[in-house]
C-alpha cells in the first residue's frame, strides 16, 4: 500500500558535511553528500520501481567542447528525448549540511546546487530532481534513466545564453555506492551531472534503493 504523503524530505537523506562557505570538507564528505542525493527520491508512490534504467550506458568519450567564459545561473532545462522542459531553482544545504532538493510541492522543478559551477563553467554543475511523489506520481526526472549517449540537454541561463550538453553516460548506482567523486568532485571540462532516485522501491522503508546519475559534457 502506498504510504501517506508527507511534506518532508525522504528519511534516506543523509548529512553532507560542508564548511560555512559551502565547500565540501574533504573526500569523505563527498561520500556522505552522495547519500544526501538519495533523498531526492522521496516519498514513494504506487509506481513501484519507476521506469526501467540500464545499470551502465556509456559512450561519446571523445566529446570535448569549449567552456563558456562567464558564470550565469541556470533558469530552465530542456531534455527533448524525455519530454522535460522545466524551471530551475537554486538549492543549497541546510544548517546541518543536508542538500535540499526542490520542495515536494514542486515536483516538476529542477534544483541546481548554487555553490557549485553554473552549467557551462568548468567543473561539475549538479542538477537534482524528484523521480516521483506520493501525491502527484511521476515527477520531473521520472524518465531520466531512459536517456542515451548523444541525447541533448539544453540549459537556459539567466544572461539569456544557452549551454548545450550531450549525454555521455547513464548509470544506476546502489545508494551505498553513490559516486560522490564523480558527481561532486573536480572535472577538467564543463560537465552536467543530473541525479534522481532509481532502482527498486522498498515499500517498508519508503525508499528507493538506488540513484540514477546522468553525466553530460558541454558541447557549445
Amino acid at each position: 500500500m502506498t504510504p501517506p504523503h508527507r511534506h518532508r524530505r525522504h528519511s534516506g537523506a543523509s548529512s553532507a558535511l560542508v564548511r560555512p562557505d559551502g565547500r565540501w570538507r574533504a573526500l569523505p564528505a563527498l561520500f556522505i553528500i552522495a547519500l544526501v542525493v538519495a533523498g531526492v527520491a522521496l516519498i514513494g508512490t504506487s509506481l513501484g520501481t519507476g521506469p526501467p534504467v540500464l545499470p551502465v550506458v556509456s559512450g561519446l568519450s571523445g566529446l570535448t567542447g569549449e567552456v563558456m567564459r562567464s558564470a550565469s545561473v541556470p533558469v530552465r532545462v530542456a531534455i527533448a528525448a524525455i519530454g522535460v522542459d522545466a524551471p530551475v531553482e537554486r538549492v543549497d544545504v541546510s544548517g546541518d549540511g543536508i542538500l535540499q532538493p526542490p520542495s515536494l510541492e514542486e515536483p516538476k522543478t529542477v534544483g541546481w546546487y548554487r555553490r557549485g559551477p553554473t552549467p557551462g563553467e568548468r567543473g561539475n554543475a549538479v542538477l537534482v530532481g524528484h523521480v516521483d511523489t506520493a501525491a502527484t506520481g511521476p515527477a520531473v526526472f521520472y524518465e531520466l534513466g531512459r536517456l542515451r549517449p548523444g541525447d541533448a540537454i539544453t540549459v537556459t541561463r539567466q544572461d539569456g545564453s544557452a549551454a548545450t550538453f550531450a549525454v555521455e553516460a547513464v548509470r544506476l548506482f546502489d545508494k551505498s555506492a553513490f559516486p560522490a567523486d564523480l558527481v561532486y568532485g573536480p572535472a577538467p571540462d564543463a560537465r552536467l551531472e543530473l541525479v534522481t532516485c532509481g532502482g527498486s522501491f522498498d515499500r517498508r522503508t519508503a525508499n528507493y534503493l538506488g540513484n540514477t546519475v546522468v553525466t553530460a559534457r558541454f558541447t557549445g
